[in-house]
């Protein structure tokens, strides 16, 4: 890892972040009416601190625990370099008296394996964000997929783009070296990570722009993992870039098998990517100071929702009907926008509903129609 990783936060770390800091504090207030015991695991931890003070993951989760479910957690962070595992000790170190947080010098892998074992009903949040690729392997979270579904299980994995093209090696392939121990040693990896070999046909294909590629890699991605928890698993991706055009860093990748977690993750990515994609555009320009969310032109969410409740064979609720917009654009508009957007047809005449709960007023229940 980069000596420098760590001295200040970067622009793709930040939304990474944002991404988690909306996320735990909903996840969290939900999960604790479940009345079960609450694990916390972020598996490639650093020292929870970076240098220039902000916050890394680990405290962005013990800080969201302690204020929605103190009492009900114990969070694992684990660190394979000597140094981070330190830091994160000194950085944590009350929360780690108390027996809240446990600090752990190893591998990811050989935690999970551990931690998966002594699992019974809790309830379990797992945060996967290496450097690299290792440490991702597909047989490392498979377990977790499989746990019972009454018990709650959400996963958020951080997958490094470039160190996926890179092993995909397709100038070497393409040059006839796809036989060489090294190569074949990067696609084994690869194949590891991702579950199977179906990347290929995608990262190694010519007439593909790599942006492209990694779309289509991480939707096949989401369909490798969603096939292990269906019926009702829920997935979603979010790009992470430095600016407007620049190259994607990571996919953070989101599973759960509830959709209040696509709900609310739909709704932190989308906050976390658009408003940094919004801050660099605007970066030393007259609007530095505006607001992402004052040009957000809200017409297209209009004309899908026309278009679903036009298509759909029975009138939905304006919950159920957002649910199904998520699914089909998921990151690409808020709840917020869509209330919005729904009291703007229904002002406009463009959409009737069923008052259901009799209060003469918009809520989720309704029942949403074309007059």
């Amino acid at each position: 890892m980069e000596s420098t990783f760590f001295s200040g936060k970067r622009p793709w770390s930040k939304i990474k972040d944002q991404i988690l800091s909306q996320y735990m504090p909903a996840y969290l207030s939900k999960v604790a009416k479940l009345g079960k015991p609450i694990i916390l695991i972020d598996a490639f931890a650093g020292p929870a601190k970076f240098d220039d003070g902000s916050a890394g993951s680990p405290l962005i989760i013990c800080h969201a625990a302690e204020k929605h479910v103190k009492g009900r957690y114990q969070a694992i962070f684990v660190n394979s370099q000597q140094d981070h595992h330190d830091k994160l000790s000194y950085v944590l170190s009350s929360f780690i008296e108390q027996n809240k947080v446990v600090a752990l010098h190893g591998t990811a892998d050989e935690l999970l394996t551990k931690v998966r074992d002594v699992l019974d009903d809790h309830t379990v949040f797992l945060y996967l964000d290496p450097f690299g690729l290792k440490g991702c392997e597909f047989s490392i979270i498979e377990p977790f997929l499989q746990r019972n579904r009454t018990y709650s299980t959400e996963i958020v994995v951080n997958l490094n783009i470039p160190t996926m093209h890179r092993l995909a090696s397709r100038h070497a392939v393409s040059a006839g070296r796809s036989e060489v121990a090294q190569i074949r040693a990067f696609h084994n990896q690869l194949t590891m990570v991702l579950g199977g070999n179906y990347w290929k046909d995608v990262l190694l294909a010519d007439s593909i722009e790599p942006e492209k590629k990694a779309d289509l890699v991480m939707a096949m991605y989401r369909d490798k993992i969603l096939s292990i928890r269906e019926p009702r698993a829920y997935s979603g991706s979010c790009p992470v870039r430095e600016k407007v055009h620049s190259s994607i860093k990571y996919y953070v990748t989101f599973f759960s098998r509830h959709q209040d977690a696509m709900l609310l993750m739909n709704d932190a990515m989308c906050t976390a990517y658009h408003q940094r994609m919004y801050e660099s555009w605007t970066e030393g320009t007259l609007f530095e100071d505006s607001n992402w969310q004052d040009i957000r032109d809200l017409q297209k969410l209009e004309e899908i929702v026309i278009n679903s409740v036009s298509e759909a064979s029975r009138k939905k609720s304006r919950l159920e009907l957002w649910v199904d917009i998520v699914q089909k654009n998921f990151m690409q508009f808020t709840s917020s926008e869509y209330r919005k957007a729904i009291r703007k047809l229904v002002k406009e005449n463009n959409l009737a509903f069923d008052d259901v709960r009799g209060t003469g007023k918009l809520n989720n229940d309704i029942r949403l129609y074309i007059p």
